[in-house]
């Protein structure tokens, strides 16, 4: 199978664990699903979705990619820069169209879609590159500090309209916070 193929499955793969992931704490509420999928409504618990659904299915496929011995050059680093471009692209988009006409889920889930293409192309791009050993190291320390920076604001919710989950009109987690 060659890396396009991969990518385009990678890209589905993606998009449809969205609808699984954006459950899963609701489902199983404890702090390990607390930590990576949303505890509310709130813009910034869909930024940690985006974020941790890339990054938990890209490392699964990694870890398919290196049992059938398929290489990819770079994945780290292209899995750090098109999940920043994803969601960096996914919220300069969606957010003036959110604020003008409100929520409309297909819409949302077009813009994703879209901007989740755009990021997997940039992936693919990066992993056509020579292997940068030191930038893949450092794209792994960079996944785990956004990655404890998501779970410390999961935790500790600043009390700004990014945090706040207009559904339930809480910060954070339901039964840990006051309005």
């Amino acid at each position: 199978m060659n890396n396009k193929k991969i990518l385009f499955i990678a890209t589905i793969t993606i998009f449809l664990s969205m609808f699984l992931f954006h459950n899963i704490y609701n489902w199983f509420p404890n702090f390990l699903t607390a930590s990576f999928f949303p505890v509310n409504e709130s813009l910034f618990e869909h930024l940690k979705l985006m974020f941790t659904t890339q990054i938990i299915i890209s490392l699964i496929i990694y870890l398919i990619l290196k049992l059938k011995k398929i290489k990819f050059s770079n994945y780290l680093l292209g899995l750090l820069v098109s999940t920043i471009v994803t969601i960096s692209l996914f919220f300069l988009i969606y957010l003036p169209i959110y604020n003008r006409f409100g929520e409309n889920l297909f819409l949302t889930m077009s813009i994703y879609l879209i901007t989740l293409i755009i990021g997997n192309i940039i992936f693919y791009l990066i992993s056509k590159r020579k292997h940068e050993f030191l930038l893949n190291l450092i794209s792994l320390v960079i996944i785990s500090i956004i990655s404890v920076i998501l779970i410390y604001f999961t935790f500790n919710p600043l009390k700004n309209d990014f945090f706040f989950d207009s559904i339930e009109e809480i910060y954070g987690i339901k039964n840990q916070n006051t309005k």
